[in-house]
């Protein structure tokens, strides 16, 4: 075999090279503005590298002293990874070409950032952060709330009343920190809309929620434009569910469905119920919300029809 280069930063022979030519890590794209997105690609990696290994989470334990339920969080992403943790694990796994753990590390220190609502964490209630962190990563994102138009596409003053009706002793302050988080969300979505990699935003939206809007009618009614509007866009769609679908698919909470474009990235559904919320993203749940949300889809408006809808009550209201 052919001598390394003795002159090469890393003198590594032709089988060596090889190996070492592919990155460790994947494109990030958008998914690099997301912490929280980041840590489970980390996390991902080590636990694909430990079993690429031919080790057990005991073997890690018996040779870092680590305790295996440490282990577990670091490889879902629930728990933030230290730099020497980092390169004891990839030195564990095998991971020694300089280039390949500096490209670990350069994500590991990305992944170190605050979220984007972090100005906002007193407003934020814990089971909400997850969906706040992830769903701007996204590829795609499918919504159905029973209650309310869902945040992303309300306007300011019909958030303002939302809040206002679920919360009734905040503080006017209180409900505008809230109103001034969901814009920042919007803006976030807003400001991608035309890049190429940008989100698609599928929301179903019961007739209900405007005909008996928890708002006045001139705030219901800009609503309904705004609606209208989003739902011209490509990149968004929206479907309006009838009274009469409602029986058909069963969905009683709040559901948020992330897909994302990286194998690293396992799709998620996030339920929100009235003070708790449940964070998936074992395959075969995710499926399961999946599958019902595709056909909640086939049984209500079609967009087109959901636009001439919204049309018509705009006319209606004006």
């Amino acid at each position: 075999m052919p001598a390394a280069d003795a002159h090469s930063p890393f003198p590594i022979g032709p089988s060596e090279m090889s190996a070492a030519a592919e990155p460790l890590m994947p494109v990030l794209g958008r998914v690099e503005d997301s912490p929280s997105a980041l840590k489970i690609i980390l996390g991902g990696k080590l636990r694909a590298l430990r079993v690429a290994a031919g080790l057990k989470p005991a073997d890690v334990k018996e040779r870092l002293r680590y305790s295996e339920p440490k282990i577990t969080r670091i490889e879902l992403g629930d728990q933030g990874l230290k730099e020497a943790d980092a390169r004891a694990l990839l030195d564990l796994y095998g991971v020694t070409y300089p280039l390949h753990v500096a490209e670990f590390m350069r994500v590991l220190e990305l992944s170190k950032r605050p979220e984007f609502w972090q100005p906002w964490h007193d407003s934020v209630q814990g089971f909400f952060a997850p969906l706040l962190s992830l769903e701007g990563a996204a590829s795609l994102v499918r919504v159905f709330e029973p209650d309310y138009v869902p945040g992303l596409l309300q306007t300011e003053e019909y958030a303002r009343a939302v809040v206002r009706a679920e919360w009734p002793t905040y503080t006017d302050h209180a409900v505008e920190r809230i109103v001034s988080l969901r814009r920042e969300r919007q803006r976030q979505f807003g400001d991608q809309r035309d890049d190429e990699d940008a989100t698609h935003l599928w929301v179903a939206i019961r007739e209900d929620v405007l005909l008996h809007s928890v708002a006045d009618p001139g705030v219901r009614l800009r609503q309904a434009e705004h609606l209208l509007s989003c739902a011209r866009h490509p990149r968004v769609t929206v479907q309006v569910v009838p009274a009469e679908a409602r029986s058909k698919v069963p969905i009683t909470s709040n559901v948020t469905y992330l897909r994302f474009n990286l194998d690293e990235l396992p799709d998620a559904v996030y339920i929100e119920q009235t003070a708790s919320s449940v964070f998936l993203r074992d395959p075969g749940q995710v499926e399961h919300y999946f599958e019902l949300l595709n056909r909640l889809a086939t049984v209500i408006r079609t967009p087109e029809e959901s636009v001439q809808w919204l049309q018509d009550r705009v006319h209606e209201w004006r």
